[in-house]
């Protein structure tokens, strides 16, 4: 497996919640874990995050709801609406509705859903 430059590593409230969100929602699937570490390196589309419940080990300040305030994920799909589709029928809120934006000569679909965690995840596919 090729590892990204960039590897964010989010901390969670609770493992098993995190995963089935990450995987039954959103189709991420499990490269490699540590069960006794509560850990999980997960991919989706050559995107990769890694989810650990949180343990103190990188705590710099109290951890409260929503978790990563002032950052958000961008993450690139092959089909954001089937995407859509399956947030939707999983009742998942959305943060911020399908929209299209322009960027320097290219376009882009996207729409922005916290996890359960509230870090924000922006997902876009370009056309």
């Amino acid at each position: 497996m090729k590892f990204n430059k960039l590897i964010p590593e989010l901390s969670v409230k609770d493992i098993q919640k995190s995963k089935k969100f990450y995987l039954d929602v959103l189709g991420f699937q499990v490269e490699y874990e540590r069960l006794e570490d509560l850990f999980a390196f997960i991919s989706l589309n050559g995107a990769q995050i890694m989810i650990e419940q949180y343990n103190g080990h990188w705590q710099t300040d109290e951890l409260t709801y929503p978790y990563g305030r002032g950052i958000n994920f961008q993450i690139e799909v092959e089909n954001i609406e089937v995407l859509l589709q399956s947030v939707k029928e999983h009742n998942v809120p959305l943060f911020r509705d399908l929209m299209t934006n322009s960027y320097s000569g290219f376009k882009q679909k996207e729409f922005i859903i916290q996890d359960p965690d509230g870090y924000l995840l922006r997902f876009c596919q370009s056309y």
